[in-house]
C-alpha cells in the first residue's frame, strides 16, 4: 500500500512540523509500503516561506529543514514524487531526497535564491546525487526555471508522463517499489552512503554479503529460484 503526503506549498517551523509528523506515521504504519510525496496543481513546493524568514525568522529553522531532508533521505521505505507545476528553491532541496521522481510534461524547475543574494547551498547539497556540476550552477546562477523535458535529460526527474496519465504511471511505479524487500532498500542506501570509496563500499558490499548468505532462508530462496529455472529449462528443452 501506498500513502500520499502533500508537501508544504511554502515551508515553515509550522508546516514542517505537520510535514515531519505525516512522514514519521507513514513510516511507523506497516501497512504502508511506498511514500508518494505530491503537491498541488500549480506549485508543487514554492520552497522556504519568505514571509516567515523575513519577519520571524529563528535559526533553529535551518537544522528543522535540513533534520526533515535527512529523513527523508534515509527512509526506511521508498519515497516516490508526483510532480504537478512549479519546484521552487528549498522545493527543489527536498525533491532531491526522493528515489524516484515523476513529474508531468508541465511542471518547472528553478532556483531563484541568487535573486536575492542567497545561495541554494541546501539544495546543491542534494542536487549533487542527481545532477552533473554544471546543470547546478546552471540553476544556481541563472535562476531560471528549466522543463521537465529538460529535467528529464539532466537526470533531475526519472519520468515524465503526460498529465492524464501522471498518477496512473506513479501507482504502478509504487507498487513495483513495494514488492522491494527491506533489506535491499536498507542495504542499497548503506552502500550509495559510501559512494566517495570504492574500497569502502566493495568491503561493505562484501560484508553484508556474508552476512546474508549465513541466513537459511535466503538460501532457500535462491535454491527455489534456480529450480523454477530448471524446470523452465527442462520445459523449454522438450518443445
Amino acid at each position: 500500500m501506498h500513502e500520499f503526503i502533500t508537501v508544504p506549498i511554502k515551508f515553515n517551523p509550522d508546516l514542517l512540523r505537520k510535514f515531519e509528523a505525516s512522514f514519521g506515521e507513514a513510516l511507523n504504519n506497516k501497512q504502508v509500503d511506498v511514500i508518494v510525496l505530491i503537491g498541488r496543481d500549480n506549485y508543487f513546493c514554492m520552497g522556504m516561506d519568505l514571509d516567515y524568514i523575513a519577519t520571524d525568522y529563528d535559526p533553529g529553522f535551518v537544522t528543522q529543514f535540513c533534520n526533515i531532508l535527512k529523513i527523508v533521505k534515509s527512509s526506511s521505505k521508498p519515497v516516490l514524487a508526483m510532480v504537478e507545476g512549479s519546484v521552487i528553491a528549498g522545493g527543489l532541496a527536498l525533491l532531491s531526497m526522493v528515489d524516484f521522481i515523476i513529474s508531468d510534461e508541465t511542471a518547472s524547475f528553478s532556483l531563484p535564491e541568487s535573486a536575492f543574494g542567497l545561495t541554494p547551498a541546501i539544495a546543491i547539497a542534494g542536487l549533487l546525487e542527481r545532477i552533473k556540476p554544471h546543470h547546478i550552477k546552471y540553476l544556481a546562477w541563472t535562476s531560471d526555471a528549466i522543463s521537465a523535458k529538460q529535467a528529464l535529460e539532466w537526470g533531475l526527474v526519472d519520468k515524465v508522463s503526460s498529465v492524464a496519465s501522471l498518477e496512473q504511471d506513479v501507482l504502478l511505479m509504487s507498487h513495483r517499489f513495494s514488492r522491494t524487500p527491506a533489506s535491499v532498500i536498507r542495504e542499497s542506501r548503506q552502500l550509495l552512503s559510501k559512494h566517495s570509496s570504492f574500497e569502502d563500499v566493495i568491503n561493505l558490499g562484501g560484508q553484508l554479503l556474508q552476512d546474508k548468505l549465513k541466513d537459511i532462508q535466503v538460501i532457500e530462496r535462491i535454491s527455489g529460484y534456480l529450480e523454477n529455472i530448471r524446470l523452465f529449462n527442462d520445459e523449454y528443452a522438450r518443445d
